[in-house]
């Protein structure tokens, strides 16, 4: 997974906590509170578990279509979830067949995250490939 993101990386749950607070939201957007929605991608960083064990997520959520831009994929690719923990740092990349990435795409994958109780490292497809309707 390519882990540049325009996101300072938080790994401390406690850290990221007090940003919030400050902020009264549930998750950190680039380019704050007033971030370039909609938009093909969105960098956040937002509160969840792994394996029972708190951690921040440092996430990218995209379109299909700009994952494919970066990466060779079948003709018709399926939705997907990728986690990668390197040095403490907690990478989600979850691609989406959806027209742009907006706040209430944002706030529904954050959801979704954090009710899938069986997360693990690695890439996981689901859900309707890019042609369907």
């Amino acid at each position: 997974m390519k882990n540049a993101t325009p996101l300072n990386t938080i790994t401390d749950v406690c850290v990221l906590q007090t940003l919030l607070d400050e902020q009264g939201g549930q998750y950190l957007l680039s380019g704050g509170v007033s971030g370039a929605l909609p938009s093909a991608r969105a960098y956040l960083q937002f509160e969840g578990c792994l394996q029972g064990n708190p951690v921040v997520w440092n996430a990218c959520i995209l379109t299909l279509e700009a994952y494919a831009a970066e990466h060779a994929v079948a003709v018709d690719p399926q939705q997907s979830i990728e986690i990668e923990v390197v040095q403490g740092v907690h990478w989600l990349k979850v691609a989406l067949n959806v027209a742009q990435i907006d706040r209430a795409v944002i706030e529904r994958t954050i959801i979704m995250i954090r009710k899938y109780k069986r997360l693990r490292a690695g890439r996981h497809e689901y859900g309707a490939r890019s042609k369907t309707q």
